[in-house]
């Protein structure tokens, strides 16, 4: 009969048994596992003892059982019968071993699985965790990981659990099942409990290793930080460009963007938005060596926002003077040129007749009946006869009648001054009148002189064009609406229409210069109301609105970049500043004083935690000067280093979440039927 050697709770034993059954059957007897009476009759066992292993052996034992652990992991519970079944087929195929049943096979592999882990466990355990990770990372490779999928999408911690928790649920099903025994039966309550657990293990994996691993970098950072401060800004840049929903090709581009427009002061904080403000609110109240000369660039920038939106203006629509000199420009045009061109109107003119013209004032003088036949009485004249009366005494004295050119053309001149006074003076009846009679003064001029029509239609598109920069700077007026003064503008003709822009923008141009210098003062929101987000764009000279809008909108992103580091209340500089000044906190010398030791203890861990959870002012200062870069290519490789460490870090941390799903998963236990 052949002895076996086995080992049970650390003594060595020689048995005598039959076969391996028997074997079996004995060991469970020693472990108490079983009845005395469940052992062979013909079992001997005797405690012997068992000389110490050689180093060599030792080595050997250990990779043995390293290698055991990996198997056993990635086999997913299926190790024990793929190796019973090349058991069971080598020992039917060699000629010189003994040929087994399956069972046997399937029993031998099993016990020197348990001997491997009961002699080696480090070994055993380090290759599980070997053989995890190595299955976790095939997984994610072939993206069969609903983990590492959702940690690559940039999904949130729920939607990670909830991908952990169905990965742990189909590996342990997995191998629950193939950790059962006797029967199928008891393999799927197995794999039952394989996915209770699993699913359990794969909810609870993200969260541990999250809090893990900020635990880690928490307790690293004053150590590390200060020394090393490159890491912790990129992976804070990184996440804040997560956050803001960009990637670093963005960021550049909008910096180039804005230093094609003259806006190179446009750094990366302004890039990012709203993450980008928060950042900068924090490196400008966090106390460190660069932090006074950030505040002072942004101030100095912010000082300078009316002149760059006044120059925006200017460029935008392409005027460069004022309304004034504009006005005094075209009138000198409109002067010099009706001096050149009327004079030769009036050498080839020839002679006029104003009979139409009389006519025409005698309809309202006189309606219908001649004064010689009906005299008037003595009621005085109303202001309209009036001035009719004093246009009609100009051209006829009753017997006589103008023929001369030039006497009518200064007429023409003074029905001018009438029209224009009476306007002034808001008579509009006896204006209206007065220029039913100036049209047919120049009608009449026009047929005597071939060269007064070009003459007057010259001197009326001046007066329009000096009249369009009134109309212009009365758009402008808060108090006129878009609906107004867009078709307004766009009824006039392109030459009209370039006098109408120095009139809209001289009053903008002038309340920015007036504003406020002070770093608070946004000086840009006056040019994004409704009005006038409507208006620019349509007033802008041609193809230049788009880039107007986008300088504008840039100006209103610094602004709120500055506002978030400088504005508000002071209490977080307050507070900042005394927590950089107070390095040792009075409350744990009071504490002491009275004889409270553990109280200040307390006091002083908390202090040390406060510090341990914030950045250290190197980090902080290194992160400034990135926040404050102007070079789209030194930001862009910057932030690229930024995600490529955190594309790193989640595919560790991927890898760590379904390394640890699947050990829990694979490292199911076996249940035997009772």
């Amino acid at each position: 009969m052949p002895t076996y050697t086995v080992e049970v709770n650390g003594e060595t034993f020689d048995i005598d048994a039959p076969n391996d059954d028997a074997v079996r059957a004995a060991v469970r007897q020693l472990q108490g596992q079983q009845p005395a009476a469940a052992a062979a009759p013909s079992q001997q066992l005797s405690s012997t003892p068992q000389p110490e292993k050689s180093t060599l052996e030792k080595v050997t034992g250990n990779i043995n059982s390293f290698g055991q652990g990996i198997v056993d992991m990635v086999g997913m519970g299926y190790a024990d019968e793929i190796g019973a079944g090349i058991d069971y087929a080598g020992s039917h195929v060699l000629p010189w071993r003994d040929a087994k049943t399956y069972d046997q096979a399937l029993a031998d592999t099993r016990g020197e699985q348990e001997q491997a882990y009961e002699e080696h466990p480090a070994a055993n355990i380090a290759g599980k965790v070997t053989g995890a990770l190595w299955g976790a990372s095939r997984l994610a490779k072939a993206g069969l990981s609903p983990t590492a999928n959702a940690i690559k999408a940039e999904a949130g911690l729920g939607r990670v659990t909830a991908a952990s928790a169905k990965e742990g649920a189909i590996l342990g099903t997995i191998s629950g099942f193939g950790n059962g025994e006797d029967g199928f039966i008891n393999r799927v309550a197995n794999s039952g409990v394989g996915l209770a657990l699993g699913a359990g293990i794969g909810a609870m994996a993200p969260a541990a290793i999250a809090g893990g691993t900020q635990l880690v970098k928490s307790a690293a950072a004053p150590l590390i930080a200060p020394f090393a401060p490159n890491g912790y800004v990129r992976e804070a840049l990184a996440t804040a460009l997560r956050r803001a929903g960009q990637t670093p090709e963005s960021i550049a581009n909008n910096m180039r963007a804005a230093a094609a427009d003259g806006q190179d002061m446009f750094n990366v904080a302004d890039a990012m938005g709203y993450t980008g403000e928060r950042l900068m609110s924090t490196t400008a109240r966090v106390p460190h060596d660069g932090r006074q000369g950030l505040v002072e660039a942004l101030m100095t920038r912010q000082a300078g926002q009316g002149e760059r939106l006044a120059n925006h203006l200017a460029e935008g629509f392409e005027t460069f003077d004022t309304a004034g000199r504009r006005i005094a420009d075209r009138t000198a045009q409109r002067t010099a040129e009706a001096n050149e061109l009327y004079p030769a109107a009036r050498a080839d003119a020839g002679p006029v007749n104003v009979t139409p013209i009389l006519e025409e004032i005698d309809q309202t003088l006189r309606p219908g009946v001649n004064q010689l036949v009906n005299p008037r009485d003595r009621i005085a004249n109303d202001s309209i006869e009036g001035a009719l009366t004093r246009v009609r005494a100009m051209m006829s004295d009753g017997n006589s009648q103008v023929t001369d050119f030039d006497t009518l053309f200064r007429t023409k001149l003074d029905l001018d001054d009438m029209i224009q006074r009476a306007e002034g003076q808001g008579a509009g009846n006896r204006a209206h009148y007065l220029t039913r009679v100036k049209d047919l003064v120049d009608q009449t001029l026009a047929e005597a002189s071939e060269g007064y029509t070009g003459a007057r239609d010259a001197f009326a598109t001046a007066s329009r064009r000096i009249d369009a920069v009134d109309a212009g700077r009365d758009a402008s007026r808060i108090s006129r609406r878009a609906q107004d003064t867009i078709p307004e503008f766009e009824a006039m003709p392109p030459g009209e229409q370039v006098d109408f822009r120095a009139g809209y923008v001289d009053p903008l141009i002038a309340r920015l210069e007036g504003a406020s210098a002070s770093p608070t003062t946004n000086k840009a929101r006056m040019l994004q109301t409704p009005k006038y987000e409507a208006e620019l764009p349509a007033f802008a000279a041609p193809e230049r609105g788009p880039q107007l809008g986008d300088r504008i909108g840039r100006e209103q992103t610094m602004f709120r970049t500055a506002n978030a580091a400088l504005g508000n209340s002071k209490t977080a500089d307050n507070l900042a500043d005394a927590a950089d000044l107070n390095q040792f906190d009075p409350e744990v010398i009071g504490r002491l004083v009275r004889g409270d030791p553990i109280g200040a203890v307390t006091t002083g861990l908390k202090k040390i935690l406060g510090t341990v959870t914030g950045q250290p002012p190197a980090v902080v200062d290194r992160l400034s000067k990135v926040l404050m870069e102007t070079n789209p290519d030194v930001a862009l490789d910057v932030l690229r280093a930024g995600t490529q460490k955190l594309s790193q870090n989640d595919q560790l941390r991927a890898r760590l979440v379904s390394a640890l799903v699947e050990t829990g998963a694979a490292g199911m236990p076996r249940l035997t039927a009772p």
